[in-house]
């Protein structure tokens, strides 16, 4: 996941739950500017509209690992993580993480090789939003 995710440029395709909250990142350090503290790093960048979060940001690439969900410590740039790192989503994330764990035990198959298809009908029919209408 990157900014252009945040900012509506790139859409998932393979979407597991939407994020919505601003791209931030706080003050690094203050320093003294023209006489005056100041701080520095700040980051602060709305997103334009709520935004999908790939399935495939949260299991490893494929010879990485094959069983392994990470609706927490997902794959995502720095900025894009200070938006999805909000524990709303963060629940969101876990129960895609989950229903895409029973779906791999009940067809044994390693989780990367989920059939998304099959995944986000189950989704939705656990009234999941996996994308934005408005």
């Amino acid at each position: 996941m990157t900014e252009h995710h945040c900012r509506g440029e790139e859409i998932a395709a393979d979407s597991v739950g939407l994020a919505a909250y601003n791209m931030d990142s706080h003050n690094c350090q203050r320093i003294v500017k023209n006489g005056h503290a100041e701080n520095e790093g700040d980051v602060q960048v709305p997103p334009m509209k709520p935004y999908p979060i790939s399935y495939r940001a949260i299991v490893p690439k494929a010879g990485e690992c094959e069983n392994l969900l990470v609706p927490i410590c997902l794959s995502a740039s720095h900025i894009a993580y200070g938006s999805i790192r909000m524990e709303p989503l963060f629940m969101i994330l876990g129960q895609s993480a989950a229903t895409a764990a029973c779906i791999a035990i009940d067809d044994r198959l390693p989780a990367r090789t989920v059939d998304y298809a099959k995944l986000r009908k189950r989704l939705l029919a656990d009234q999941q939003i996996l994308e934005w209408k408005k």
